[in-house]
């Protein structure tokens, strides 16, 4: 795949954008149910126009994002274990 310059400053634009969400979602709270927070939607927006430029790359971000909230849901995640250490499980209200 040929990326043109004008696809790659974009590109790194809103990778940094999406790896910024990632950050903000997994700072989150542990949800009390799956319902998606405003970081959640801008994540999967961001997703949306990487995917415009690169599929695969869109991808990754989605297995990043899938990884991360399976680890928050999981109540034996080795993440939930390190909040309970850290002192820092809350619920998301």
């Amino acid at each position: 795949m040929k990326l043109t310059l004008a696809n790659k400053i974009e590109l790194i634009g809103l990778s940094e954008k999406a790896s910024d969400l990632l950050i903000k979602i997994l700072e989150e709270k542990i949800p009390k149910a799956e319902i998606p927070t405003k970081n959640d939607l801008e994540f999967k927006r961001m997703v949306n126009q990487i995917y415009q430029i690169s599929p695969i790359l869109s991808e990754g971000y989605l297995k990043m994002y899938n990884y991360l909230q399976k680890e928050k849901i999981t109540p034996k995640s080795k993440y939930i274990k390190q909040l309970r250490i850290n002192g820092t499980t809350k619920k998301r209200s």
